[in-house]
C-alpha cells in the first residue's frame, strides 16, 4: 500500500524558547490579513495538526475574506504566537470555534489563559454583541482542551477514519459488480431544494440528528435551508436518500489539498449500514471522477456500530487502504467564562 509518511513536526526557533520563558507582557490580537499567511502557517503546526490532513493552509484566504469570520492572530515579541478561527451559527446564537492554534512552546503554560483572556478582548472589541454560548469539536482523548468551559454539555460523540487509494484504481473498482451488496432501498441521491420538506421533518431530527446538529468537514450547525445552501455554495457535494415521508441519511463530501495531499471529506448522518455503504460509494465516485492520483478520504460518522462495517466496506469493496488514523471526537457546547468575567 502507498502511504505516505506525515513530516517531521517543526523545530522551535531561539526566539519562541525565549518567548516560552517570558510574561509575554506584548501580547496583543488583531484581525488577521492575507499578509500573515506564512507567519501563521510557520506556527500552526500544519505538519501534524489532523495528522497532517489540515484545512488552514487551503482555507486561509477565505477566512480572511469571508464576512461571517472572524480570524485573529496574537503576536508577542514580533513573532505570531496564536490564530484563532471563528464564526456566529444559529442565528447568532452560538459562536462556533474552528481552530484554535498556539505556538507550540506556548503550550500546557501559565499564560494559556492570558492568550484566551486578550483574544477575547479583541473578539469583543470587534462584535460587542458576541454570543455568550460556544460550540466547537475536541478530540475524545484530549479533554483538557475544555478544561476552563463552564456549563459544558457534549452534544454528541463523532467517528473519524482516513482511507487512501489512487483514482484510477479505485475507479475501476467501482465500475465492477458487487460493490454494494444489494441496490439500496431506498436510493441516495444529489440533494435539491425540494428535499428539504422530509429533511425538516421531526422523524429525521430525533432518529438521525443529535439535537438537529449537522457536521462538515469539522464544522457544526443547525440543520436549515440557508446552512444546505451555504455548503452548496462552497463546492460543497450533498446527497440524500428518497425516503418518504421523512427522509432517514444526508451527508456532505468536499475537497481540497492539505500538507499530505489531496483530501476528500465524507460526512455521514445515517443510522443504517447499508444506506451509509452507499453515501460513501457516490462520495468516492464524485472524487475520483474529479480529481486524478492519490486521495485520502476522511469518513466522518455519527453511528459508532457502524465503524467496524464501514471500515471493511471501504477496504474490500472499494480497493482503499485504511489508514491508521482512527479517531473519536466530542461536539459540546458551553459558557466562555472570560467574557463574563471582563
Amino acid at each position: 500500500k502507498d502511504t505516505p509518511v506525515c513530516p517531521l513536526p517543526r523545530q522551535q526557533d531561539d526566539g519562541e524558547k525565549n518567548m516560552a520563558d517570558q510574561k509575554l507582557s506584548d501580547l496583543s490580537f488583531r484581525e488577521a490579513t492575507h499578509g500573515d499567511y506564512d507567519a501563521v502557517m510557520e506556527m500552526a503546526s500544519i505538519n501534524t495538526f489532523r495528522d497532517g490532513f489540515d484545512s488552514l493552509p487551503a482555507k486561509f484566504h477565505q477566512y480572511v475574506d469571508d464576512p461571517d469570520v472572524c480570524m485573529l492572530v496574537g503576536e508577542a515579541d514580533g513573532k505570531v504566537v496564536a490564530v484563532h478561527v471563528t464564526w456566529t451559527i444559529d442565528g447568532g446564537s452560538k459562536l462556533f470555534t474552528k481552530s484554535f492554534r498556539i505556538a507550540p512552546k506556548l503550550q500546557k503554560r501559565k499564560f494559556l489563559s492570558q492568550i484566551g483572556t486578550e483574544d477575547e478582548k479583541t473578539r469583543l472589541r470587534i462584535n460587542p454583541s458576541l454570543p455568550l454560548n460556544r460550540c466547537s469539536i475536541v478530540d475524545a482523548k484530549r479533554p483538557y482542551l475544555v478544561k476552563r468551559a463552564t456549563n459544558k454539555k457534549d452534544s454528541c460523540s463523532i467517528d473519524v477514519m482516513y482511507f487512501q487509494g489512487k483514482s484510477e484504481s479505485v475507479l475501476g473498482r467501482l465500475q465492477t459488480s458487487g460493490v454494494l451488496s444489494s441496490p439500496p432501498r431506498p436510493s441516495v441521491v444529489p440533494f435539491q431544494s425540494s428535499d428539504m420538506a422530509r429533511l425538516s421533518r421531526q422523524e429525521f431530527s430525533e432518529r438521525i440528528l443529535t439535537e438537529n446538529l449537522i457536521f462538515v468537514d469539522w464544522d457544526m450547525c443547525q440543520l436549515s435551508v440557508s446552512n444546505l445552501q451555504k455548503y452548496l455554495e462552497q463546492g460543497n457535494h450533498i446527497l440524500v436518500d428518497t425516503s418518504v415521508p421523512a427522509a432517514k441519511s444526508l451527508s456532505f463530501g468536499g475537497s481540497y489539498i492539505t500538507p499530505r495531499g489531496r483530501l476528500y471529506h465524507v460526512d455521514v448522518h445515517c443510522r443504517d449500514v447499508a444506506l451509509c455503504q452507499a453515501h460513501i460509494k457516490q462520495h468516492v465516485d464524485i472524487a475520483c471522477q474529479q480529481y486524478g492520483g492519490r486521495i485520502t478520504f476522511c469518513v466522518m460518522l455519527m453511528e459508532a456500530r457502524m465503524k467496524s462495517h464501514i471500515k471493511t466496506f471501504c477496504v474490500e469493496k472499494l480497493g482503499l487502504a485504511h489508514l491508521p488514523l482512527d479517531h473519536s471526537f466530542l461536539s459540546y457546547t458551553f459558557s466562555d467564562p472570560s467574557k463574563s468575567q471582563l
